[in-house]
This record gives structure tokens, C-alpha cells and sequence, in this order.
């Protein structure tokens, strides 16, 4: 409430008077228990009852995987820390002396973020904070980093092999982390709804049972994981 200019005030703890603590309003870093003792300018004095407070320091998480890291996302994840009102995450490409990605005020204990560059490492920390805004907050975590995927390479050199009357070999140049390869083809003048796709884990497909004289068009293209969520696009289309 009103604070009397003409009055005096002095804090005390535990320990007796604080020494400098004579202004209306006292800020302490250290749990334990106070009290005011508030005199008039001609000497009445009166003390206030005792008020225990807890001091919450903010500490930086810790254990901070990152998972589901694709080609343009990844999830960071940390362990809760009691008592803290929100996180701050600050992200950056690794060489960068900037923190060019800022993300404030998350809650729960992971945070997605997407829009990242593929084939990019990324350096992270987190803080917590236990006040509703940054005047209260911990240190920076250590530094965390991971490297989003790498986009798959489309397949080159696709050509056929041992073309027959009712028969071909389909090939291309293996593509490096590649899990699998999807080849469509179909006869040429048929409609594009009349492909037949199938997978493939090495860089052949063998066809049978084509028609005698009969022109055929195909593509492949490759797949970096077993979800396909890595998949390049198809080749340029082949004609036999």
C-alpha cells in the first residue's frame, strides 16, 4: 500500500536487520523469512508479521534429444524443469554467428520446427524461464546440434537391356542411401491411369509378358526410407 516518505524502514531476516534494506520495497535472490519494521518520525515503531519466501532459481534443462529429423523438420525434446512457467528455444545453421531462429514461450517438452533447409546442420539451446515474461530465466542450455536429411537423388543412366519379343531388363545408376527404387510402366499409347507400379531394392526390373511389337514408356525413381517420405522424383520417361 501508501508508503509514508516520512517514515523509516528497515528489513531484517533471520539472521537480525539487512544491512542497506531501509526502503519501503525489498528484493532478495535467497529463500527464508522476513519481516518490516516501520518507524515515525517520532519514534512509534511496528513490526510486520514474518513472510517465509521461496526463491525459484531457473535452471536449463537437460537430456535434449532431437527426433523425427526430415528433410525440412526436426522435434526437440528436453526433461521438464519444476516450477518454470515457460521455454525459449534459439536455433541457427552451424557456422552462422547469429541466432536467426527465435521461438518463445512453448510449452510441454518438445517443440517441431518446421521450414528448416534440408542437408543443414543446426545448432539449439534452450532456457526456462519461471516468470510469465524474460526477467526471470535460467542460462542457456549447452549446445545441441543435428543435420536435417538429405533430399534422395533422382536415378540417371536409365536404359533397357536384352530388349526381346516379350521381354525386358530396366536399369539405372544405383542411387547412394537409397532404401528402394518404384518403377511404373505402361504401353505408350495407353492412358497414364493404365501404369503398373512396383518396388524394386535393386537397380533393375526385370519385364515379362509385354506384347510382341509394341512400344512401352517407363520411369523410375528412388527411395531414401522405408515411410517414402524421402522419395526423389521420376527420371525423365524411357521409350522401348
Amino acid at each position: 500500500g501508501y508508503a509514508n516518505p516520512n517514515y523509516t524502514y528497515q528489513w531484517s531476516d533471520a539472521s537480525g536487520a539487512i544491512t542497506g534494506a531501509t526502503s519501503p520495497t525489498y528484493s532478495t535472490t535467497l529463500s527464508g523469512s522476513y519481516s518490516l519494521t516501520i518507524t515515525t518520525p517520532i519514534g512509534c515503531s511496528a513490526t510486520s508479521n514474518t513472510i517465509s519466501t521461496t526463491v525459484i532459481i531457473p535452471t536449463a534443462p537437460v537430456v535434449l534429444p532431437t527426433t523425427a529429423i526430415g528433410l525440412n523438420e526436426a522435434t526437440m525434446n528436453w526433461v521438464v524443469v519444476s516450477n518454470m512457467d515457460h521455454y525459449d528455444i534459439r536455433l541457427r545453421p552451424q557456422g552462422s554467428t547469429s541466432w536467426s531462429i527465435l521461438i518463445n514461450n512453448i510449452q510441454g517438452t518438445s517443440k517441431t520446427k518446421i521450414g528448416l533447409s534440408s542437408s543443414t546442420t543446426y545448432e539449439w539451446q534452450i532456457r526456462s524461464a519461471c516468470s510469465i515474461d524474460s526477467s526471470s530465466v535460467s542460462s542457456w542450455s549447452s549446445m545441441q546440434s543435428f543435420t536435417t536429411i538429405t533430399p534422395c537423388i533422382t536415378p540417371v543412366n536409365a536404359t533397357e537391356l536384352g530388349v526381346g519379343f516379350t521381354a525386358a531388363t530396366l536399369t539405372w545408376d544405383a542411387v547412394v542411401g537409397s532404401w528402394g527404387y518404384i518403377v511404373r510402366y505402361k504401353e505408350t499409347y495407353q492412358p497414364f491411369g493404365a501404369m503398373v507400379y512396383d518396388t524394386v531394392h535393386t537397380n533393375s526390373y526385370a519385364l515379362s509378358g509385354l506384347s510382341i511389337g509394341t512400344s512401352y514408356q517407363w520411369q523410375v525413381r528412388s527411395i531414401c526410407d522405408s515411410t517414402g517420405s524421402n522419395s526423389s522424383s521420376f527420371n525423365f520417361t524411357n521409350f522401348f
